[in-house]
């Protein structure tokens, strides 16, 4: 098992006790898991069903590689998938939610598309009998018919943002200064800032120096001026920056590397090529919580098939994960997605038999 160096001071034995229990929970996410934990059962493969997967940006790896993971599952399936990019802009993620409804599909993926912003849209959808599903289009897992998903795919956003939050206390001996990066478009990336906010506070000896609210869509222009704000601001105080995504410490290390800054970044989704690298150099990124990309782009055909079928959703939640250094050999970082050793692959393939 992996554990973190600490170096605690023994200020109480509350304090010890504290970190114990955060490390503890840090090492029991960073633990491989390769038992299966999924449906064992399920109907058989719906004939000739055609899909719409609606992007909410095709740049951004972990839509990019779900949509491979379905890709992948449909292949020797006689079901035909369609791809929509909403290019990053919420306007643009409206009107491909509307061209995929006019095509009158029977089922549409919303890729990284939040489901409550585009409500009125859905009810049209659900009218004309077509499923939708969603993969972080809501800040919780599962059916929620209140948003007209039949089910919505990711881990438990409030538990990646806390293990992301924990690390960051475990890293510093209970003396974390941070910054917290989200995106408020998105109630899935505002549950896991308020996780990460919540648990921060938590901590006597801790602080959140600021919280920095920079759409996913901007960051590339927005990212490298606020941290050289931020670093201006808060010099020599800031030991870790806490994002909801990666891609905010890609647009963060130029800037960190013109100052010579060393902080020890921490993200709470979803993995991608770069952050992995960065990992394993141990350069500029301490670790990721990442999502289980490939086998969730499987578990959304499941979970579409289910529909067809007139089941209701499977309720597999996939267990959170932190990706460190010294766990770093479990992914493929040529492809940039952590792939799970647990068989989904076949077991999904024996179950639509």
């Amino acid at each position: 098992m992996f554990t973190l160096c600490i170096l605690i001071s023994r200020e109480s034995y509350a304090l010890d006790l504290s970190l114990e229990s955060y490390n503890a929970s840090i090492n029991s996410a960073i633990e491989t898991r390769n038992q299966w934990q999924g449906p064992l059962s399920g109907p058989t493969i719906a004939d000739q069903k055609r899909i719409v997967f609606v992007a909410s940006d095709l740049r951004n790896d972990g839509v990019n590689s779900v949509a491979k993971g379905m890709t992948e599952a449909l292949k020797p399936l006689n079901w035909n998938m369609r791809l929509l990019d909403g290019h990053g802009s919420t306007l643009r993620q409206s009107a491909a939610i509307n061209q995929a409804i006019a095509l009158r599909p029977d089922g549409i993926v919303l890729g990284g598309i939040d489901a409550k912003s585009n409500l009125d849209s859905l009810k049209i959808a659900k009218s004309l009998g077509i499923t939708v599903v969603g993969w972080h289009s809501a800040n919780r897992a599962g059916a929620i018919p209140e948003l007209n998903l039949f089910t919505n795919i990711t881990t438990d956003a409030e538990e990646v943002g806390r293990k992301a939050a924990e690390l960051a206390i475990v890293t510093s001996s209970a003396k974390a200064k941070v910054v917290i990066f989200t995106d408020s478009n998105y109630s899935i990336a505002m549950l896991k800032a308020r996780s990460m906010a919540t648990t921060i506070e938590a901590c006597a000896n801790c602080s959140i120096l600021s919280l920095e609210d920079i759409p996913l869509h901007n960051i590339s222009s927005e990212m490298p001026k606020a941290i050289a704000r931020l670093l201006k601001a808060y010099p020599d105080q800031i030991t870790h920056f806490l994002v909801i995504n990666d891609l905010y410490i890609d647009f963060a290390v130029p800037t960190l590397n013109r100052y010579g800054i060393k902080t020890q970044n921490i993200s709470a989704g979803d993995g991608s090529r770069e952050a992995y690298q960065r990992i394993k150099s141990g350069n500029h990124q301490l670790a990721t919580v990442p999502e289980p990309l490939f086998m969730q782009g499987w578990q959304i055909v499941d979970e579409l098939n289910r529909a067809f079928n007139g089941l209701k959703e499977s309720g597999f939640l996939a267990p959170v994960h932190i990706v460190v250094k010294d766990n770093i050999h479990e992914v493929d970082i040529e492809s940039g997605v952590y792939d799970p050793k647990n068989h989904y692959r076949t077991i999904y393939q024996g179950i639509w038999q």
